[in-house]
């Protein structure tokens, strides 16, 4: 083995051969049990928590213990994706389904929930009998056990954060532009990446052309940047969510997190994580745009260009209007005049300035469709 594939043995998700042990190690696992456990049979779990381990244990085995393969794994992971969207949404759909390919294709997606992005992109696929794509997670949610295990098992694959030093951003950004490119040419695997670092936690859905810059970084030397951007199928993603899980967290902010410990931020992710997994979005509907095709002069044309896409195709919902209305930036709330009261009734309990933030947030889609006309 050569070093460029150890390398990228350290960030890539889980094989065919690694999943059968993987499995094991899960099922054997108590702290899996009973971290889980805990979430799913709360009221079990405060009283006799042997049993609601117990309860989990037995039902992981029993839906994923036959798993010998990722695609076997996300196939009996399905069924709960589906239970999932049907208790937790009012419906979810998808356009663009027309715009989808079997040729691998590097999908650049707005960020508002930490697992839900890619997951509602890799649901449509399996709907439309499409392959899932291999994901991008940031190592701020590894945490070298379970958790980790369960996102390699689902095709994501690790992008460092807060590298130091200009020699290791170089070695640790390289190593991860050539993996996405042998992904994408050699292993015939699509891929999901967000548009910047972190979720939009403003509501604006921006891309950061350093994204784009690391992503081109494998084929700088070897292909012009409109010959790579058609070599990748560059497909933009738009993402939009009636309510948001994680408004009133995001509104609240996350003041001194840096000085906090990584288990604790990691702890804190993995919350936020099964938060917005579990409680109420409303709608969803995520639009899956055409590959670009257009001329590129730069990298900085092609974040203008993406973000023209997904701010074009961000699918609008009364509580976007309600949030611009409430902020005096628009003189309409499209007769959603009915769904006013009980909206903003999810900020009761804030001050006016945090309040307005989470408005605001609700708002900026709004807002950057209104100045693309």
């Amino acid at each position: 083995m050569n070093n460029l594939e150890e390398n990228f043995e350290s960030i890539s998700p889980y094989v065919d051969e690694e999943v059968s042990d993987v499995m094991r190690s899960l099922i054997n696992d108590k702290k899996f049990h009973d971290s889980i456990s805990a979430q799913i049979y709360p009221s079990i779990f405060k009283i006799i928590p042997g049993l609601s381990s117990f309860l989990f244990k037995k039902t992981f085995t029993k839906s994923f213990g036959n798993s010998k393969s990722i695609e076997q794994f996300q196939n009996n992971l399905a069924p709960f994706v589906e239970e999932m969207i049907k208790r937790t949404t009012d419906g979810f759909s998808y356009s663009g389904s027309e715009n989808l390919s079997s040729i691998p294709t590097l999908y650049i997606s707005n960020h508002r929930d930490i697992a839900l992005d890619s997951l509602f992109l890799n649901f449509a696929r399996f709907v439309e009998g499409q392959k899932t794509v291999r994901i991008a997670i940031g190592d701020n949610l590894l945490d070298s056990g379970f958790f980790e295990k369960l996102m390699r098992l689902n095709k994501s694959f690790v992008v460092h954060r807060n590298i130091k030093g200009a020699k290791e951003t170089l070695i640790k950004l390289g190593n991860l532009s050539r993996y996405i490119s042998h992904s994408l040419t050699a292993d015939q695997e699509s891929i999901w990446i967000a548009q910047s670092e972190g979720r939009a936690t403003d509501g604006h859905d921006f891309t950061d052309p350093a994204v784009l810059k690391m992503l081109y970084l494998a084929s700088r030397k070897t292909l012009e940047i409109n010959e790579w951007v058609k070599q990748v199928n560059l497909t933009p993603i738009s993402i939009s969510y009636e309510y948001d899980p994680l408004d009133i967290t995001k509104a609240i902010g996350w003041e001194g997190w840096e000085e906090l410990p990584h288990e604790e931020n990691n702890q804190r992710d993995l919350r936020e994580l099964v938060k917005g997994i579990k409680e109420p979005k409303g709608r969803v509907h995520l639009h899956i745009g055409k590959g670009i095709t257009e001329e590129i002069n730069q990298i900085e044309d092609l974040a203008e260009v993406i973000d023209r896409e997904i701010i074009t195709n961000y699918k609008l919902w009364p509580s976007n209007y309600i949030s611009a209305y409430s902020l005096d930036l628009t003189s309409k709330t499209e007769n959603f005049e009915g769904k006013k009261k009980s909206f903003l009734f999810r900020f009761k309990s804030l001050d006016e300035t945090t309040r307005n933030k989470a408005l605001r947030m609700y708002s900026a889609p709004f807002q950057n469709q209104k100045k693309r006309g």
